[in-house]
């Protein structure tokens, strides 16, 4: 019997193992800086997630308010959140490929998705990247079109509550 997945709300000294699982998940064209998730945790401590094997981190979620149907720019260090946010941004969630199928990705969308509930939020929203977009349906999520500056067939996607 596999080793059941736990998370931990993510902190600055946990970006060495956020780093890693980023390389192991997307092409370099996708991969962010320290400090853009740096800035993420300094802006919105409690909506970001680590998923731990036991001792192994193998997965994790960056989530944030935002307002409106335009995404944040891919890479870009966010300077504030919107004083006006309307909505729950799913960022980014990576899993280490020989940690799918265990539940992880399960354990930290719920997290977020109850997170969002829990800030009132009346909808969600994310960039499907990687062809992504049907496991993404799977939780609610619709397609509201294309998302410039996130890759080829990135889909701008938004679930209401």
């Amino acid at each position: 019997m596999p080793t059941p997945i736990h998370l931990s709300l993510l902190t600055p000294a946990m970006l060495d193992h956020v780093l890693a699982i980023q390389s192991a998940c997307y092409p370099q064209h996708y991969n962010e800086t320290r400090e853009v998730f740096a800035r993420k945790l300094a802006l919105c401590a409690d909506s970001h997630w680590l998923a731990w094997q036991g001792s192994e981190p193998v997965g994790y979620f960056f989530t944030h308010p935002w307002h409106g149907d335009t995404p944040p720019m891919l890479g870009h260090e966010l300077t504030a959140l919107p004083a006006s946010a309307d909505c729950h941004y799913l960022h980014d969630l990576a899993i280490l490929p020989t940690a799918r199928g265990l539940g992880v990705a399960q354990t930290l969308v719920g997290a977020a998705l109850d997170w969002g509930r829990a800030q009132h939020f009346s909808r969600t929203l994310l960039v499907a990247v990687q062809g992504s977009a049907p496991f993404w349906a799977r939780y609610g999520f619709a397609p509201l079109g294309p998302a410039e500056g996130y890759g080829e067939g990135a889909t701008l996607m938004r679930r209401n509550a």
